[in-house]
């Protein structure tokens, strides 16, 4: 299965900002697995989870929306 755009930019944002998987879990309030789940668009992001990916991410939440893959 190809990455979704979401998961491609938290695996770029781990490599430039040095944190681990486990950190932007944490700072989810989720685990690791349940991260990469969102990322990979099998379960939803909330609006808080999304606003504080995009903060760390440094960018827009529209911009973080504009990564997100659409699920049915």
């Amino acid at each position: 299965m190809a990455q979704t755009e979401l998961e491609k930019a938290l695996k770029h944002y781990k490599v430039d900002s040095g944190k681990t998987s486990g950190e932007i879990a944490k700072a989810l309030g989720v685990t690791r697995a349940t991260l990469w789940s969102k990322a990979r668009g099998d379960t939803p992001i909330n609006i808080k989870q999304a606003k504080t990916l995009a903060d760390m991410m440094g960018i827009t939440l529209e911009d973080f929306y504009a990564l997100t893959p659409v699920t049915d």
